[in-house]
């Protein structure tokens, strides 16, 4: 049968769509033979009839000639002449006897003639043998008789006949659901390749990066904006005369700082020497003024690094 062809195609090319189906439908079976009218189809019977009987010819002639072989080279229960006898008969039968040799080939096959009883039922044995072993094999482990045998061979090629054409309409099948396959993948294609391109260069995308730019813009005018104030603001805060006054009022504190550390100083001393020429009494009251007095100190020594910080 012919493979399927897209409709588009067809419609396309009406003169081929026309042909296509006078094929599919006059001159075609089913399996992709011609279809013939009834003259012809009584002569390809006719060819059939003869070509399947020979073909049964040439299959006996094979099995007898398979069955002397086996006699011949294997089976031990023949005596020795006639196994050579049999020998010869096989090699005849398999065209392997030259035409030279014909005559004393042919005169040692006459021998044959007084042991066709005791041969034939060799051969007979031999091949109902190889007919149990067939029936074996076709049996699948249900042991059949060897009358059986032709219907399940005949049942075997049905459906091996069935399945070639099922499997053909399969074939059929699948190559029309991977065309439509296919259609599928090209649409499915396109929807993308169209939502692509709404996306990249469409109305909606050329508004969003419209928006972003102004965004962005505004975005980049603040930064300046608040640069200048920034810079405006640090002006007026680090003028120079602000910056005069702070070192000033630096130096100031570095002075006064420098005066309570001498004072510390002398306030140490003098507890010293306090504590090596004074009682214990004296030496405690004047201990706690002079403790007082660090603690007065250390007071305005805090204030002066807050006010410098």
């Amino acid at each position: 049968m012919l493979p399927p062809v897209d409709d588009g195609m067809r419609i396309a090319n009406p003169k081929f769509d026309a042909l296509y189906r006078d094929l599919c439908a006059n001159k075609l079976n089913a399996d992709g033979t011609s279809r013939l009218d009834a003259k012809a189809l009584k002569e390809r019977q006719a060819l059939d009839e003869d070509l399947h009987k020979s073909r049964v010819h040439v299959t006996e002639r094979i099995i007898v000639t398979a069955g002397l072989q086996e006699l011949a080279y294997r089976d031990h229960e023949l005596p020795e002449e006639l196994r050579d006898l049999v020998g010869i008969a096989a090699a005849t039968l398999g065209g392997h006897v030259a035409d030279e040799d014909r005559v004393l080939v042919d005169d040692e096959l006459a021998k044959l003639e007084d042991d066709f009883s005791i041969l034939a039922r060799a051969l007979s044995k031999q091949l109902e043998q190889d007919a149990r072993t067939l029936a074996q094999l076709l049996a699948s482990g249900s042991p059949r008789s060897l009358e059986e045998l032709p219907t399940s061979i005949a049942r075997l090629l049905a459906d091996i006949t069935t399945s070639r054409t099922e499997l053909a309409q399969s074939r059929i099948g699948l190559a029309q659901d991977v065309s439509a396959l296919h259609e599928l993948y090209r649409q499915v294609m396109q929807a993308s390749i169209r939502v692509l391109e709404q996306m990249m260069h469409g109305s909606v995308a050329r508004g969003t990066k419209a928006k972003a730019d102004h965004l962005a813009a505004v975005a980049e005018c603040m930064s300046k904006k608040l640069s200048l104030q920034y810079g405006q603001l640090m002006h007026q805060v680090y003028s120079p005369d602000m910056q005069a006054t702070l070192r000033a009022k630096a130096q100031e504190a570095e002075a006064e700082m420098g005066v309570l550390r001498r004072r510390t100083r002398e306030a140490e001393e003098r507890l010293s020497e306090y504590q090596r020429a004074r009682g214990m009494k004296d030496m405690v009251r004047e201990y706690a003024e002079i403790i007082k007095e660090t603690q007065r100190v250390r007071e305005e020594l805090e204030r002066l690094e807050t006010r410098r910080a």
